[in-house]
């Protein structure tokens, strides 16, 4: 890669207008034989910064690779996050209908026992009524058997004082 790079800022650096009136970068031999590259120090920085940049990027790279693991797992943790709220709001409205079915069963109670206490009021109304009637008879009778029984006694009275006095 990095010969890549340096290739692609050679031939840059040959069309950029760094070039001076001997061409760099050049190759030579120096006194113990051995291929040197001479290129003026334009060139140089250049090559310098860009394999600076290129470190840069490598470590981007590695970060973004970070990120895009920490993303997913973010995102894996949304997912599993959300099957639980829709479970939740799921419980939620069963719980809700349940409610709803013991309110309207219930109200259906209270409905019935409403009635059946007006039911009862009005059987110890009647039952109240049908006493008062049996009182008023009771009353009646009580009477007719007092005044029944005064007159017999004086009845009694009255044939014994006759016989009393017939004799």
């Amino acid at each position: 890669m990095k010969k890549i790079i340096l290739i692609f800022s050679f031939i840059f650096a040959l069309h950029s207008g760094c070039i001076s009136q001997i061409d760099y970068p050049r190759y030579q031999k120096d006194s113990l034989g051995q291929t040197v590259v001479m290129m003026t120090i334009a060139q140089a920085q250049w090559l310098d910064n860009n394999t600076d940049l290129l470190s840069l990027f490598k470590k981007l790279d590695d970060q973004i690779l970070d990120y895009d693991s920490i993303c997913i797992k973010v995102l894996n943790d949304k997912d599993a996050v959300i099957v639980k709220q829709t479970i939740q709001i799921q419980d939620l409205k069963e719980s809700s209908q349940i409610k709803s079915l013991q309110i309207l069963n219930l109200q259906t109670t209270i409905t019935n026992n409403e009635l059946k206490a007006s039911s009862l009021e009005k059987e110890l109304l009647n039952k109240n009524a049908e006493i008062a009637i049996h009182v008023k008879q009771v009353k009646k009778t009580k009477r007719k058997a007092m005044l029944g029984g005064a007159l017999s006694g004086l009845t009694i009275i009255g044939l014994i004082l006759a016989i009393i006095a017939i004799k």
